[in-house]
């Protein structure tokens, strides 16, 4: 009878087995939008999500070992406190050309970090926490080895850095093979929900963010790889003076991870995962040449403002209303000209033209097109006149006539300058005055007084 339950238990156990081993990995997607590592999800809506909790009756072992042999000697397993409270967890996690993202949200009613680390002693993982495991190269099977890193991170943002160290993986045949004092940077941030270490408050959650940076863990992302990683969470619902502790042990500390085991560092019970989509080809220039961005950037610049400003030049001398010595007399044709039309040139004939309707509708503000339609010609055709003869522009054109018949108005003594200005369609005597001063260099007042 016990024979037939091994084989039955031989069949049914050996393909899930394999089918744990090959299960699909699950898939991180590419971000194109910036993650900010703030304590903050709001940024995280659309990525890679696992929700997980702590399930656990007792500690449960990743390997053919009791998980006693992995605490020290002295240490008395069957004091170890169950949480007061159940842990819920959501992990997500993105990537981006820079950085491998990971944000943990925990829903623990019991916060407590009072543990902390002595120099050759790193203890973080005595306090609420969150603990992410990194097979790079997707090779390691029971072991961790130099491709293999764990991120540790605890409620009040203190880390510690752990590889995993091939020497020792060869000697010790249970314990997690892994150095600490790893020199690598990366950005976190945490945000609290409650209070921390008041054994008599009820708390509510909290959120860790994490952003890895792939060339600090010796990687070139690219769509497709393939690396392994573990999720894992420290609960302490106890006050510090309440646990029993011995070396890096405590009887308070329950820990649990994404596979519903209570032991890390075990390869061979990471799950497998591989990134998805792809940068832009704007994000993978950008990358390519972000060293050179800076001086792209400011030649870009000063050739921009070069070419403003030259346009700016150009335009305000077209603007520019032309002074009297800038005119040639000649070039201003009245009704009252003494020469006769066939010595005029083509040109000048139009700007005669111009001027007779100008000064028949001096009282007028005119603009360039209605005059260039009642003298028969188009506006273009207005304008390179006006550039050719005078180089000017039809509206300073209709402006000089104008100021012309303006001086005349005042040196004969017609009117005084509010009358001038009016009669010859300024609506503004201040303005008049200035434009006057502009074009003759003397105000109306100076004109008078030098002409009399």
């Amino acid at each position: 009878m016990r024979k037939c339950i091994g084989i039955l238990f031989f069949i049914f156990t050996i393909p899930v087995f394999i089918f744990a081993q090959n299960e699909p990995a699950l898939l991180i997607p590419y971000s194109s939008s910036n993650i900010s590592i703030d304590g903050d999800l709001s940024d995280w809506d659309n990525y890679f999500s696992y929700s997980f909790q702590d399930t656990t009756k007792f500690f449960k072992s990743a390997g053919k070992y009791k998980i006693e042999n992995l605490y020290p000697g002295k240490f008395n397993f069957s004091k170890i406190k169950g949480p007061k409270s159940r842990n819920k967890v959501v992990f997500i996690s993105c990537w981006n050309t820079q950085n491998l993202f990971f944000a943990f949200k925990v829903w623990d009613k019991h916060l407590f970090a009072e543990v902390k680390s002595l120099k050759l002693k790193p203890r973080v993982h005595l306090n609420d926490g969150v603990e992410i495991y990194i097979d790079t190269k997707d090779d390691s099977r029971n072991k961790m080895d130099l491709n293999d890193y764990q991120f540790l991170i605890d409620i009040k943002n203190e880390t510690e850095v752990f590889r995993g160290n091939l020497k020792e993986s060869l000697i010790d045949t249970i314990a997690v093979p892994k150095e600490f004092a790893q020199n690598i940077l990366f950005e976190h941030s945490v945000t609290v929900y409650g209070s921390i270490n008041k054994q008599d408050n009820t708390d509510s959650l909290y959120i860790i963010e994490i952003a890895i940076p792939f060339a600090a863990i010796g990687l070139h992302p690219e769509t497709g790889m393939k690396m392994k990683l573990d999720a894992c969470v420290n609960d302490i619902d106890y006050p510090a003076d309440s646990a029993i502790q011995i070396e890096e042990a405590s009887t308070i500390m329950w820990a649990f991870n994404w596979s519903g085991i209570s032991d890390f560092g075990f390869p061979n019970t990471w799950k497998s995962v591989q990134l998805t989509g792809a940068p832009s080809w704007y994000e993978l220039i950008s990358e390519k040449y972000k060293a050179s961005w800076f001086w792209i950037y400011t030649s870009t610049l000063i050739t921009s403002l070069i070419i403003i400003s030259f346009l700016f030049y150009v335009i305000n001398k077209r603007m520019k209303l032309p002074t009297s010595e800038q005119i040639s007399k000649e070039k201003i044709i009245f009704v009252n000209t003494t020469d006769q039309e066939t010595t005029l040139s083509h040109n000048e004939k139009i700007l005669k033209q111009a001027s007779e309707f100008i000064i028949q509708n001096k009282s007028v503000e005119l603009r360039s097109e209605e005059v260039a339609k009642n003298i028969g010609i188009s506006l273009r055709t207005f304008q390179r006149i006006t550039k050719e003869e005078l180089n000017t522009t039809p509206t300073h054109f209709i402006c000089i006539v104008k100021l012309n018949l303006s001086a005349e108005y005042l040196k004969n003594k017609e009117g005084n300058i509010t009358e001038a200005a009016y009669e010859f369609g300024f609506s503004d005597p201040s303005y008049f005055s200035k434009t006057f001063k502009k074009h003759f260099g003397l105000s109306p007042s100076e004109f008078i007084k030098n002409k009399t």
